[in-house]
C-alpha cells in the first residue's frame, strides 16, 4: 500500500508579528507544520503499522524544508517539495500541482489536513478530489481499516456520521485523531538518510498557463480602531446623571 500525505508549511500561529509598514508579516517569521497536516500524517503512520507492508510519502507545494523533515523523523518513508516562483498560488493552483504529482505516484490513498492555519479555506482537499475523480470523506475524527474497507467517523454539525470508503479516497483529518507523535532522536538521525525529492512544475507536465491563479488576495492589513462617545466636561454630577439616563433612553438600552 502506498499512502500519499498532503502537507503545508505555514507560519507559526503562536509568534505571528504584522509589520504595517510592509503591509506583510515580519521577515523571519517563524514557520511550523500546519497542524491538521500532522494529525494526518500520524493516521497515515498507523495506519502503515497496521497493515505492515507500506510506505508513506509526504508532499508539499512550496518551501517546506522544516515540515517534511519533521514528517520524515515521524516516520515518514520518503518527501517531495514541488517548488516554483508562482507557488503555492490560490487553492486551486495548489490542488492542480497535487493533482499531477498524485497521478504519477498513484497511491492508493491520500490523506490532508481538513484546512490550514493561514488560509483556513479547506479548499485544497476537496479540489484533489475532484481533479483526481477519487471520493473524497472530510472531518475525519476516527478511522478503522479492514479487508481493504476504511469505516471512518465524521463530524458533522449536529454530531457524528459513519461512512465506509474503499480506496482510493482522499481523507482529511481533524484534530480529534490520534495525537501526533513526536520526532525521536533515532527518528530525526534517520530522516537524513531518506530520499527528499525537488520538483519543479514542468517537471509534473505543467505549463504557466496551469498555474494562473484564478483567486488574487490584498495584503494584509490591521483595521483601525476609533471609539464613539460622549464626553462630559465642567457638567454637575446631577446634571450629568441626567444625562447619562437620557442618552440610555434615547437609544433604548435601559
Amino acid at each position: 500500500m502506498k499512502i500519499a500525505v498532503l502537507v503545508k508549511q505555514v507560519p507559526d500561529p503562536n509568534a505571528i508579528r504584522y509589520d504595517r509598514r510592509l503591509g506583510d508579516l515580519v521577515p523571519g517569521t517563524p514557520q511550523a507544520t500546519n497542524e491538521y497536516d500532522l494529525y494526518a500524517v500520524e493516521a497515515a503512520l498507523r495506519l502503515k503499522e497496521q497493515v505492515g507492508e507500506a510506505e508513506v510519502v509526504v508532499a508539499s507545494v512550496g518551501t517546506a524544508r522544516e515540515t517534511l523533515n519533521r514528517c520524515l523523523a515521524m516516520g515518514a518513508d520518503r518527501a517531495v517539495a514541488i517548488e516554483g516562483p508562482s507557488l503555492p498560488g490560490d487553492s486551486l493552483v495548489t490542488a492542480t500541482v497535487l493533482a499531477a504529482w498524485l497521478r504519477r505516484e498513484a497511491p492508493d490513498l491520500i490523506w490532508a489536513g481538513q484546512e490550514t492555519s493561514d488560509a483556513g479555506t479547506g479548499n485544497v482537499g476537496p479540489q484533489v478530489a475532484a481533479l483526481l475523480d477519487i471520493p473524497l470523506v472530510s472531518n475525519v475524527v476516527g478511522w478503522e481499516y479492514q479487508d481493504g474497507i476504511l469505516t471512518l467517523e465524521r463530524e458533522i454539525e449536529d454530531g457524528h456520521q459513519f461512512q465506509q470508503v474503499r480506496p482510493p479516497a482522499l481523507l482529511c483529518a481533524l484534530s480529534a485523531l490520534d495525537e501526533p507523535r513526536l520526532p525521536t532522536l533515532r527518528g530525526i538521525m534517520e530522516a537524513r538518510r531518506k530520499p527528499s525529492e525537488r520538483l519543479a512544475p514542468a517537471d509534473l507536465g505543467l505549463s504557466d498557463d496551469d498555474l494562473a491563479p484564478v483567486v488574487s488576495w490584498g495584503g494584509l492589513f490591521v483595521e483601525e480602531e476609533a471609539a464613539a462617545g460622549v464626553v462630559l466636561q465642567d457638567v454637575d454630577p446631577d446634571q450629568a446623571v441626567e444625562q447619562l439616563i437620557a442618552f440610555l433612553q434615547e437609544r433604548r438600552l435601559i
